[in-house]
């Protein structure tokens, strides 16, 4: 009996090992296939690219995917759209070519090479997008024809240059927008990131598209409002509760109620053209944590001093102690990861002179209940910053000041009707300023300032000042050159056509190389 199991033993392992080499073997010639057939593309698109962008007139190219069944065209996998502060200065769709081997998808489109499609595909060979030291190349190959590329030999020739296509050639200080629709996103995304970076490009991964942003002016007004509501039509302000007032201009995206308690002008239902700063704070966060030149500390036991930047990476919430800062040797910058919540303490601002200013970017709220915020009468010593996502609360009895600047623009009101006002919700429940992202409450506070937020409401006694001497106050988000993503200077767009011809019944398809574009900062 052992000799009998002993021998089936030998035997399981010795299939066993057969089938496990087996594996072993197919997958390692899947690879070597895998790679083979990239490379097929990746030949194909130098040969493109060296026809469409002047190297020649003709070339040929071997095209040996081993296949009878070919690549397929496919017509209209992409578009790619240019806009220059919203304005539409070129549209072009194109195809691709592509190629299916059991799960795996291969393709060449628009100067690229990819494999995989949606949030699997992956660049192989990149397109000729160059985005570098405030130069951008964008030339984009288009694809028509429903044809199928037979493997073998195939001829590339050049049909023609059409320059330009836009009308728009200097394109300095404006949002430029190149927005890529494509089956292969996620390739065109990482790719777009390593030529700009992380906070330029955008997906949308329900639509495939891809969105590239330059020379996007991100401060892009200055606090000439005491209070400016964004969020779209939800932008909206009220200022029409009992002794409730806003001495100062106002405007909104949304709606204004009873304007008859502002004593400044009113502009309601206006289009911002502000731009939400996510991605700034969120920078600077993330650089924060890895820079050891900026210093992690606990507020409310060290005086920040001037010309530091300190990070802090939890809410900050007084309860008993003060937050001090010495501006004697310049600006103080506090990058928050979390809230301020001021519970009726104070934030002194000493030695202020020139310009400067208290900076603090925050992830979250700022809430305030009582006590003394900011430099009497001087609003531009305190600028607090925050996301689309931030809420402001600020109540108490005589004896509240708040002197400051807040600018936090949004495309949506970030709490709903029936939603709470976070900032609101920290110090007590209840339901007074449910619904507004900013929310000014009872108790004849102190405010001096402007205000550039969400929805904004007033409540019972309270009354915000504008101050006129930040008129000419820019919000400064420290970004070299004022702008985030990169800049962008000058535009160009242009198409050249190539043609295929693989020998097979005189098919022959039509390659476009489009969208040309070029910036120069």
């Amino acid at each position: 009996m052992a000799v009998i199991l002993l021998v089936g033993i030998v035997a399981i392992g010795s299939v066993s090992i057969v089938v496990l080499g087996g594996v072993a073997l197919q997958e390692s010639q899947d690879t070597a296939e895998d790679q083979r057939i990239e490379q097929v593309f990746v030949q194909l698109d130098e040969g493109v690219d060296t026809v469409a962008l002047g190297g020649g007139s003709t070339r040929e190219v071997d095209f040996d995917i081993r296949t009878k069944e070919g690549a397929v065209f496919r017509k209209n996998t992409g578009r790619i759209t240019v806009f220059a502060n919203g304005t539409e200065i070129a549209n072009e769709s194109f195809g691709s070519i592509e190629y299916r081997r059991d799960d795996s998808t291969y393709a060449y489109q628009a100067g690229g090479v990819w494999r995989g499609t949606g949030a699997d595909a992956t660049m192989v060979a990149a397109p000729q997008f160059h985005y570098r030291d405030g130069t951008l190349n964008l030339p984009i190959p288009t694809v028509t024809g429903e044809e199928q590329l037979s493997s073998g030999v195939v001829e590339i020739s050049k049909n023609h240059t059409k320059a330009p296509v836009n009308n728009v050639g200097y394109v300095e200080g404006k949002l430029v927008t190149v927005e890529i629709e494509s089956k292969y996103y996620n390739g065109w995304a990482q790719y777009l990131r390593d030529r700009t970076n992380n906070v330029a490009v955008k997906v949308d991964e329900a639509n495939e598209t891809v969105l590239v942003k330059l020379g996007r002016p991100v401060a892009d007004t200055n606090f000439t409002q005491g209070v400016y509501a964004t969020g779209g039509g939800g932008g909206t302000v009220a200022a029409n509760h009992s002794n409730a007032q806003i001495d100062g201009p106002v405007r909104a995206e949304g709606d204004i109620s009873n304007g008859s308690d502002i004593t400044g002008s009113t502009e309601e239902n206006v289009d911002s053209g502000l731009t939400a700063i996510d991605d700034v704070i969120y920078t600077k966060v993330k650089t924060a944590r890895n820079d050891t030149s900026i210093q992690t500390v606990d507020p409310l036991n060290t005086t920040l001093d001037g010309g530091k930047t300190y990070y802090v990476d939890s809410d900050i919430t007084t309860g008993g102690s003060d937050v001090d800062v010495d501006l004697g040797s310049g600006n103080v910058t506090l990058i928050l990861n979390g809230s301020l919540y001021m519970e009726g303490d104070d934030l002194d601002i000493d030695n202020p002179s020139g310009s400067n200013s208290f900076k603090v970017y925050m992830t979250g709220h700022y809430g305030q209940s009582g006590g003394s915020v900011g430099y009497d009468n001087e609003s531009k010593r305190l600028q607090l910053y925050g996301t689309s996502n931030s809420t402001v609360y600020i109540t108490g009895g005589n004896g509240t000041e708040f002197f400051g600047t807040y600018y936090a623009p949004r495309d949506d009101s970030a709490v709903n009707a029936s939603e709470p006002n976070t900032a609101y919700d920290y110090f007590k429940n209840g339901n007074t300023c449910d619904g507004w992202d900013v929310c000014l409450s009872s108790g004849h506070a102190d405010i001096v300032g402007a205000i550039v937020g969400g929805s904004t409401k007033l409540n019972t006694n309270t009354e915000m000042t504008y101050d006129t001497s930040l008129s000419t106050l820019d919000p400064d988000l420290q970004l070299q050159d004022g702008v985030f993503p990169p800049p962008i200077t000058f535009l160009h767009v242009s198409v050249h056509e190539v043609e295929l011809d693989d020998g097979e019944d005189d098919e022959r398809i039509l390659i476009a190389d489009s969208a040309v574009v070029s910036a120069t900062n």
